[in-house]
């Protein structure tokens, strides 16, 4: 991992043009911001077609009910949908902003005719935090802010197919050159649904994540680690790669290894390439 991002540094270094991801993003939000309670792009909104070179894990299908029998496909559609909204700006006259959001992600068996197209998995995360924009600099090193936040993220199923959890997070944002970088330790809240106890959450998805996006004429190279306390054989690692189609579409491919790919996936590893499009994030 940190020959990753000491590539990163030295990339950045030998192309004279530099864009970059959050800057970009930061500067369009703050007008966005004027219009009071508009709704943003938040994370990714993309759909894909997804490899899944580890199989389906078919197991918590299979016990919750035993007598059907499960057959979902190695290949499907993924797609996300993320907004946000500021509720409160410039709080107590300080440069700090309340945002709210809402991320639904959703595994799609398009290519399953028989079984009538099922989504085998839809995971929603609302989610809050309070935004401190200090933006320090010390030469081409930006500390640009820091979230407080709550996150919830759950299944939306019940009985032995209910997955969720709920994790209090510190999100630190940095930039340099064409490098703009994000650090989020979070801590595993035990305020979950009583049937959800039983899962360590932290230990599989992770205790935190590592985000790094490199942009080169406005191609967004990115690779976000999530970590865990309990070893590095748990967490996983992501790359993704977005080209611009048009003005507002990217070419987006994805790979993905690791637990935590859904909810339904905590402690099953995953081995996904997808590809397909995403919306232009600003």
């Amino acid at each position: 991992m940190k020959t990753l991002f000491l590539l990163f540094f030295l990339l950045s270094s030998l192309w004279s043009e530099e864009n970059n991801y959050l800057r970009e993003r930061l500067s369009k939000q703050m007008i966005a911001n004027d219009n009071h309670f508009s709704l943003m792009p938040y994370k990714n909104n993309y759909i894909v077609y997804s490899q899944l070179f580890s199989g389906v894990n078919q197991s918590p299908y299979e016990a919750a009910f035993p007598t059907y029998p499960f057959h979902f496909e190695d290949y499907e559609m993924q797609l996300q949908v993320s907004l946000m909204v500021p509720i409160w700006l410039d709080m107590f006259g300080f440069p700090l902003t309340t945002y709210v959001a809402y991320t639904n992600r959703s595994f799609w068996q398009f290519f399953d005719i028989d079984d009538s197209q099922p989504f085998r998995e839809t995971n929603h995360e609302p989610e809050v935090w309070l935004a401190w924009f200090y933006d320090q600099y010390w030469g081409d090193f930006n500390a640009e802010m820091l979230w407080l936040g709550w996150e919830h993220q759950s299944n939306g199923q019940f009985a032995v197919l209910s997955r969720g959890w709920n994790r209090a997070y510190l999100d630190f944002y940095f930039n340099y050159k064409s490098l703009s970088l994000s650090i989020r330790p979070w801590l595993v809240m035990g305020d979950g649904a009583k049937e959800d106890e039983a899962y360590d959450y932290g230990k599989y998805i992770g205790n935190g994540e590592v985000h790094g996006i490199y942009t080169w004429r406005h191609i967004n190279m990115g690779v976000t680690w999530s970590y865990s306390y309990s070893g590095l054989q748990y967490g996983s690692i992501k790359s993704d790669l977005e080209i611009p189609i048009s003005q507002y579409v990217s070419g987006y491919v994805r790979y993905f290894y690791g637990y935590g790919e859904s909810l339904i996936d905590y402690d099953y590893k995953s081995n996904t390439l997808s590809a397909g499009i995403v919306l232009d994030s600003w």
